[in-house]
């Protein structure tokens, strides 16, 4: 008797081995990025020294917070993807894998962003490294939807919900641009990083 609960294709691919390998990875990923904070160790400590040391890390929460809440979006346009993708073929488990690496490398991105966002190179970095995210994101609905992978009863809704998708990489490049104000070098590149707090904000996530 087959189970319901696997869907398989002719490649003998498992759609439900994928989500759960990128239930995994972002599980590992969201919980690495707290490890950007680290516990001050100061000798003999007054509570003026920890009020000191909390303020310093300042930058390190916020670039926790930004990413943590990305990636939870992330994984929820996938979590959705997936509801309505009923099977998969090589093209779209190579897209997956390509981009759960740069989901992986979040973590890396926010610790330098978090340690250096005063300078332009870590935003950069960081936003190219969301860029990559949001691309191959949408990338993956498109070729699903164009390779008769997605449960028919749900294409019309599917297909709407992928400029939504688009917006994903668009803000990783406004984000991106913005990092070349001149005035930036001034009150410091970390502010660009508020372009993507318009995510979650967006209407729906399909």
């Amino acid at each position: 008797m087959q189970d319901n609960n696997k869907v398989v294709n002719p490649e003998g691919i498992n759609v439900k081995r994928i989500e759960t390998l990128v239930d995994g990875i972002f599980a590992i990923a969201m919980t690495l990025l707290v490890l950007g904070i680290t516990v001050p160790s100061i000798v003999n400590p007054t509570e003026a020294d920890l009020y000191r040391a909390l303020y310093d890390l300042l930058p390190n929460f916020y670039s926790y917070f930004i990413s943590f809440v990305l990636l939870a979006v992330f994984w929820r346009i996938n979590h959705t993807q997936f509801n309505r993708i009923k099977n998969a073929d090589n093209t779209l488990l190579w897209i997956m894998i390509f981009w759960l690496l740069f989901v992986a490398l979040v973590p890396f991105s926010a610790f330098f962003v978090g340690e250096y966002g005063n300078f332009q190179i870590s935003n950069i970095f960081f936003d190219l490294n969301l860029f990559a995210i949001g691309f191959l994101l949408f990338l993956n609905w498109h070729h699903a939807l164009n390779s008769g992978l997605v449960d028919e009863s749900k294409i019309e809704v599917g297909k709407s919900s992928l400029k939504i998708t688009l917006m994903l990489p668009a803000i990783s490049l406004i984000a991106l641009g913005l990092t070349f104000l001149p005035f930036l070098k001034v009150y410091g590149y970390g502010w660009t990083s508020l372009v993507y707090l318009a995510i979650p904000l967006l209407k729906r996530f399909q």
